[in-house]
């Protein structure tokens, strides 16, 4: 999502554009991009946290290594500096004194960061496939309209649709969940997402929804105490611009 250069997770989320010329500890620093592909969410501090993890949360559930920069598991943030390599100040260091919010995303990383680990449905070896090769009915990863139906080219190809969800085939990787399930709501306002089949006999249970109503030392939940959401066809309303995670058992 970030990269040693350019601007922090936190920053990402929460500046418009550069502000490296600023009197130190944060400036001044020469170069940085001006394409940094960020927004500062109108200033409102819990819509940039949201978004910081919904961020982190994209890189954990993605296939292949993820690459974190030291700091953004705790929101570190250098007010919109993106280019500080040559600050040697106690701006550009990694705190050891977290405020309650980096101590709460400090949690919500870590317990995301497990779940991946635990998971090895979340690092296939290859590819995934849109096969099914067991003969359970679920394809190793399968996408799905906020509806539950399959996207066709023409949802793809719509660039106004904001939303949507994919399914992966944890017994195909030996995972411990059967299935697991990630929704995205990209637009600003609510939208119900219609649950897909957690396969036969199964039910989904939440793992964590980024939403604001949640933020919590507990937004992402420890192993065995997910809430139950439901079966195929449940309805689950998603808040806007906020990630939801399903594993079935």
């Amino acid at each position: 999502m970030v990269a040693h250069d350019g601007f922090t997770l936190a920053d990402l989320y929460a500046c418009n554009s550069k502000n490296n010329n600023q009197p130190w500890p944060y400036g001044p620093s020469d170069g940085g991009t001006d394409d940094n592909i960020s927004w500062d969410h109108g200033g409102i501090a819990a819509d940039q946290r949201r978004a910081a993890r919904n961020g982190h949360a994209f890189l954990m559930l993605s296939a292949g290594t993820p690459m974190i920069t030291g700091g953004d598991e705790v929101l570190r943030g250098l007010r919109c500096n993106n280019n500080p390599y040559n600050l040697d100040s106690s701006a550009n260091w990694l705190g050891w004194s977290p405020t309650v919010d980096q101590t709460t995303f400090r949690t919500f990383a870590s317990r995301l960061a497990a779940f991946r680990h635990a998971n090895p449905a979340l690092r296939p070896v290859n590819f995934y496939s849109a096969v099914d090769t067991n003969g359970n009915g679920m394809a190793q990863l399968a996408w799905f309209t906020p509806a539950g139906s399959a996207p066709d080219a023409a949802y793809w190809g719509n660039a106004g649709n904001h939303a949507l969800g994919w399914r992966i085939d944890g017994t195909e990787f030996g995972d411990p969940a059967s299935a697991i399930y990630v929704g995205y709501n990209g637009w600003s306002g609510d939208v119900n997402f219609t649950l897909p089949s957690p396969g036969a006999g199964k039910q989904w249970y939440r793992v964590t929804d980024t939403a604001s109503w949640a933020e919590g030392p507990n937004q992402v939940a420890v192993p065995g105490s997910e809430t139950p959401i439901g079966g195929q066809g449940t309805s689950y309303l998603l808040r806007g611009r906020s990630l939801l995670l399903l594993v079935a058992r």
